[in-house]
């Protein structure tokens, strides 16, 4: 009897630190329903690694920066066995700030790209003139979700659009949960805007997800946002994931030139 009194008095705290590990009991549910789902019908999810790169770049070096990654970053996506899917300024939020992203044929192909370049004097080359020019660098590597694989580069058709990163640092132990409502409240996003890739990061800085979105103009950004708070599964994922978020930041950002992603 005293261990089963014992038993009862350590579930309310067995039942937390399962949670804080793994998730709800609910989204643990949900997110082995899509887990399947995603192995038979998606190819996003464990297929592709994507590298985030954020260079913090010298002020007076912004142009010489520039000149630099537009000369190399085409040849070096084309001879190396990686493709870039994106380069972006940060114009509004942290300015003289870039971010790339390169995708890698998962972990083997990571590895493999990672001894090619080891013995490319273009990519030498490339590193001895960048930090010349940078005041810091760092760099994670991330999966997409199996719900949101990243966007295919084209054209927008739009002259000058922006990109929004946001990034979202999770409480550790919550990544399922967050997975599983924003599998719903994508759908409601996706009527008024076009998401182009999320990531959960792997290596670097855990417990973070992050998302881009491609806009037409600040005012089409407000107007889409205010929309989709009508819908009442978007309004039902902000509820259950802002409790999960310890912080975010949100930044708007605009493709170099050389960038897949117009």
């Amino acid at each position: 009897m005293a261990q089963l009194a014992d038993d009862k008095k350590n579930a309310p705290r067995q039942g937390l630190l399962k949670s804080l590990l793994h998730g709800s009991e609910s989204a643990r549910e949900d997110g082995m329903t899509s887990q399947s789902q995603s192995h038979s019908n998606t190819v996003g999810r464990g297929k592709y690694i994507h590298e985030i790169q954020r260079h913090v770049v010298r002020p007076d070096q912004v142009d010489a920066y520039k000149a630099i990654l537009a000369e190399h970053y085409p040849k070096l996506a084309q001879d190396a066995p990686v493709r870039l899917i994106g380069s972006w300024e940060v114009v509004v939020g942290e300015l003289e700030t870039f971010y790339h992203i390169w995708e890698y044929d998962g972990y083997e192909g990571y590895d493999r790209c990672s001894a090619a370049l080891a013995k490319s004097e273009q990519f030498a080359s490339l590193n001895k003139q960048l930090r010349s020019t940078l005041g810091s660098r760092s760099s994670w590597l991330t999966q997409e979700f199996a719900f949101w694989k990243t966007s295919p580069p084209r054209e927008s058709g739009v002259k000058d659009p922006i990109y929004e990163l946001r990034t979202y640092h999770l409480r550790p132990g919550t990544l399922l949960e967050w997975e599983s409502n924003w599998r719903r409240g994508l759908e409601a996003r996706k009527r008024f805007v076009e998401p182009i890739a999320a990531y959960f990061s792997q290596i670097g800085q855990l417990h973070t997800v992050q998302h881009i979105w491609r806009y037409e103009s600040l005012d089409q950004r407000k107007k889409t946002r205010d929309a989709a708070w009508q819908v009442e599964t978007w309004n039902d994922t902000v509820t259950q994931t802002v409790k999960l978020i310890d912080k975010m930041h949100a930044q708007i950002m605009r493709p170099l030139p050389f960038s897949p992603f117009q």
